[in-house]
């Protein structure tokens, strides 16, 4: 079976940069949609709370909330300045909450395993 076409080629002399690596430079991660122009600025300390912290910082992280394609995404890193201090609007993790998932079932029946409730 032919490998899996690539959208993100990098230099073979160049080494892959993390999202860890950009959290550690406290580095910017500018997330762009092409189709519908919308543009999110996130630090990548949020970011590695939220991924794997082992992924490509320049790889895109999710699909457009806004048009709901993935295909015209685009990440830049920037380190900030001292202007953009009080002035660059970023976009931050509040918290991080877990959802319940719930389902029907029929009276009798087991539920699905490695999902039982804790109490139980």
């Amino acid at each position: 079976m032919p490998e899996s076409y690539h959208k993100f080629h990098r230099h073979p002399a160049k080494p892959v940069r993390t999202l860890e690596d950009a959290a550690n430079d406290e580095q910017i991660i500018v997330v762009r949609c092409g189709l519908c122009r919308r543009q999110i600025n996130y630090l990548a300390t949020d970011m590695v709370q939220v991924l794997n912290p082992a992924r490509p910082v320049d790889a895109p992280h999710f699909a457009c909330s806004r048009c709901g394609t993935a295909d015209y995404m685009s990440v830049k890193v920037k380190t900030p300045s001292a202007g953009d201090f009080g002035h660059l609007t970023i976009r931050r993790l509040l918290r991080i909450r877990s959802v319940s998932e719930w389902g029907n079932r029929l009276l009798g029946d087991a539920p699905d395993p490695g999902k039982t409730p804790k109490g139980l």
